[in-house]
């Protein structure tokens, strides 16, 4: 029991609803609780995908398998694995060992593991034939895995109640060592007519952390809060670049999220240009280049400068949240809203071209391509990528232009009016074709980008 009050309502009548166990409801661990979380995850915390269920693959040095199954895996969105126990009754004494023992198994999942995983579970839930190629897909579109976030599993212990022992484990594992692990309680009521489950957060108390924690808990707590901060950062970047949402040189504007803040800071920012604005590049730790000065920064990073600048204010923030495109909409919008990259047919972009263009642009295309056999080419949303290890450039379709966008090339060395070139930072240059008069010097840059790639 953890206290709480349900009533079911009808005008100025209330009802209490009456606590029952699940048993009691004739509601089942695996059938009912295991199945009401994979369906929905939002139990567990915002933003967490169902991995697999009932896994029990484990095999040790010797060969010999594992017995022991894992009754939920999941995973966050700055891709952390989580390791769900759930118990349909009080947890036994031990629950916090067992799901310490599954986390270290998860632990050491490599990627090429998780993809394989994720497969066997799509399958059986859709009846379908997935393929690891297809699954691990799909986790990428969720979140950026890396080899560092598979080795810090989150653990979350679910139960109708937990023994002081277990309470007493989790608080130690969590304030004195630094683990993420959370208990959920839940609770079934009995109404006139329905059976109602709530569920809460046990430990740690949401929002009161950081005053029952020591100092020195509460530094570390912190440091791993900025490390999540920046993971969370880079997907988020990464998960733009990759869907190719915004173009090289789109626009940002700085937006503090309350309008108070915002109405403090006006005077510094209209004090010099291009103090509110950042141009958008394809680089995943330093995709801003404030107008204010060219260099190249996180929106974190840019976002907290001009915080300080501006209100004196040096809390953590999330940069993202704070930089918004034409439409209003924030990087982390942005990132949440849309979907993975995907290949769109070239005629999406070629079809804008005039006559003109259209053999200015086939010249190009088939002089670069040819230039070596591991020259790649997409085709996606807002342009034609090309690639060798690294990507070369993205070229645009504009109504008299074409436009590249050279990587790995700094303005500075090559200068606007230089070679077909009208703009740039440290880490591009922007090229235009009109003609193809304008095709063998941006070929040029590509060569020399090429050749770059291949030292």
């Amino acid at each position: 029991m953890n206290g709480e009050l349900v009533f079911t309502v009808t005008g100025a009548s209330a009802v209490a609803a009456t606590p029952i166990s699940l048993a009691d409801a004739g509601l089942k661990e695996r059938q009912h609780l295991q199945e009401w979380v994979i369906a929905h995850p939002q139990v567990l915390g915002p933003s967490v995908k169902i991995v697999a269920f009932e896994f029990g693959s484990w095999t040790g040095y010797t060969g010999e398998k594992e017995k022991d199954r894992l009754d939920v895996l999941a995973l966050d969105s700055d891709g952390h694995l989580i390791v769900v126990e759930l118990k349909r009754d009080k947890a036994p004494d031990t629950v916090e060992m067992q799901a310490l023992k599954y986390a270290a198994l998860v632990s050491r999942f490599t990627r090429v593991d998780l993809d394989k995983v994720h497969a066997r579970y799509l399958s059986k839930q859709t009846g379908t034939d997935v393929s690891v190629e297809q699954a691990a897909e799909e986790l990428d579109a969720w979140a950026t895995i890396t080899e560092e976030s598979l080795r810090q599993p989150t653990v979350i212990l679910m139960a109708s109640d937990f023994p002081q022992t277990v309470t007493a484990t989790v608080v130690f594992l969590h304030q004195q060592l630094g683990l993420d692990i959370k208990l959920l309680v839940f609770q079934a009521y009995q109404t006139a007519n329905d059976v109602l489950i709530t569920v809460s957060q046990h430990y740690p108390p949401p929002g009161i952390e950081e005053f029952v924690l020591s100092p020195e808990v509460n530094e570390a707590q912190k440091a791993k809060s900025t490390k999540q901060s920046k993971q969370r950062e880079i997907s988020t970047v990464a998960r733009l670049i990759e869907a190719d949402v915004l173009s090289p040189g789109e626009h940002l504007k700085f937006q503090a999220p309350s309008a108070d803040l915002h109405a403090q800071m006006d005077e510094w920012l209209d004090a010099a240009p291009g103090r509110r604005v950042a141009t958008w590049q394809d680089d995943v730790s330093a995709p801003l280049v404030w107008e204010a000065d060219g260099k190249s920064y996180s929106p974190t990073g840019l976002a907290r400068l001009i915080l300080e600048e501006a209100a004196g204010r040096t809390s953590q923030v999330q940069g993202p949240l704070y930089w918004i495109n034409e439409a209003g909409q924030s990087l982390v919008e942005l990132a949440a809203s849309l979907p993975p990259a995907a290949e769109v047919p070239l005629a999406v972009h070629t079809g804008k071209l005039s006559e003109a263009l259209t053999s200015v642009w086939e010249s190009f295309d088939e002089a670069l391509m040819g230039l070596a056999a591991d020259i790649t080419r997409q085709s996606r949303v807002k342009s034609i990528k090309y690639y060798r290890k690294k990507k070369l450039c993205d070229l645009l379709v504009h109504g008299d232009h074409i436009s590249v966008y050279i990587r790995g090339m700094n303005v500075a060395h090559h200068p606007v009016g230089a070679g077909g070139v009208v703009g740039g930072t440290s880490r591009y240059i922007h090229t235009q074709m009109k003609s193809p008069d304008d095709i063998p010097p941006v070929l040029a840059f590509l060569q020399q980008v090429y050749d770059k790639q291949g030292e």
